[in-house]
């Protein structure tokens, strides 16, 4: 997913290939939509998947990315917006204005996409290719972005979308927490307990809520580290623990700890990639793109995989195919560059379009 950064000159681009590889591992893990019967896989060995010894952790945990982007959004927009939004230079009108342009119209582009292939879809199967809910009722929640609210029945269209639509939440309590100016750091903690509360019983809200403030407090940790110690200062402390504590998760347990990941993990690695960021400006310049095109990886890959599904079942190939590694090559091969057609040619042209055409009452640039 993408976090919108407003120029050049406030992007950690160590961040940015962070999200950009999140991104991916998302897609890895959806990789089991392939071998879909309605609502669960059927048949489906995963060990059989394409490149399955390397990338078994991706195959198995991948999901979990979707907490690193909260964990990302959270520390990008208490580091770009917490101070204007607290001194008030940043509207609340203006603020909802520039995370609708960003997010909105990919979104629309690929709801109306995965809308027309699963109707397709479900005229040559037995029902829609892995997600049941694509109904009127659900097409509202999903125009509306709120298909993770509460209000959902179950995962509909382009479901990957769920995460974006809890961020739209985030962004609105984010907004009335730094309001509060001096408040807002015993509020982020409040709202870290609420989510740590929450979840993982509420999952959707839950995760978000809890990763989004935990990168809250993660930049103010960072920032604290930095006063006192410096940016050299401050990677001779994260890049360190960040270290030891992946290594102690990957290595130290014959399962996933999920709570070491959420609530160390991830902290560490965003605030050591940040501190490195901020350190040495420019460094991972040239991997920059992968934090572009995350966000239509992220959106377009799922209904890329329909029309993968419809044209090789025309071609009467079993779903085992799917194994095949060569079939994922391909599948990469069209996503990432339809990824970066789409960031060039649609998502910066809308967006700048849109902005420069803000009603006046939401203020200038």
């Amino acid at each position: 997913m993408n976090v919108a950064l407003p120029n050049s000159e406030n992007r950690l681009y160590t961040l940015d290939v962070l999200r950009g590889v999140a991104a991916l591992c998302v897609v890895f893990w959806h990789w089991q939509h392939f071998f879909y019967d309605g609502g669960a896989p059927v048949n489906f060995d995963p060990a059989q998947q394409p490149f399955f010894k390397p990338f078994t952790l991706l195959y198995q945990h991948g999901g979990l990315a979707v907490q690193l982007f909260f964990t990302l959004s959270g520390f990008v927009f208490y580091w770009l917006f917490a101070n204007e939004v607290a001194n008030r230079s940043l509207p609340a009108a203006r603020f909802a204005w520039d995370r609708l342009t960003r997010l909105y119209p990919l979104h629309l582009v690929t709801f109306l996409a995965v809308a027309g292939l699963q109707s397709a879809y479900s005229n040559s199967h037995q029902g829609y290719f892995v997600y049941p809910f694509n109904d009127a009722y659900h097409a509202v929640l999903n125009l509306l972005m709120m298909p993770a609210w509460g209000l959902e029945k179950g995962w509909s269209f382009n479901a990957p979308i769920w995460s974006v639509s809890v961020e739209i939440l985030l962004y609105a309590v984010f907004f009335l927490v730094c309001l509060s100016r001096r408040g807002r750091w015993p509020l982020t903690v409040l709202a870290l307990a609420l989510g740590s509360y929450l979840y993982p019983q509420v999952y959707k809200l839950g995760s978000g809520v809890l990763c989004f403030f935990i990168g809250g407090v993660t930049y103010g940790l960072l920032q604290q580290i930095r006063r006192w110690a410096g940016d050299t200062g401050a990677v001779w402390v994260t890049v360190p623990l960040c270290i030891v504590a992946w290594g102690w998760l990957i290595h130290g347990a014959d399962a996933l700890n999920g709570n070491l990941l959420l609530y160390v993990c991830y902290p560490l690695l965003v605030a050591a990639l940040a501190g490195l960021g901020f350190l040495w400006q420019g460094l991972g310049r040239r991997w920059g793109w992968l934090g572009d095109i995350s966000y239509a990886s992220y959106l377009i890959h799922f209904p890329l995989q329909i029309i993968f599904a419809l044209a090789l079942d025309a071609f009467a190939f079993p779903r085992t195919v799917f194994y095949q590694e060569w079939v994922m090559l391909l599948f990469f091969a069209i996503l990432i560059p339809l990824s970066l057609v789409s960031h060039r040619w649609l998502e910066r042209p809308v967006q700048r379009y849109l902005r420069q055409r803000r009603p006046a009452a939401l203020g200038k640039e």
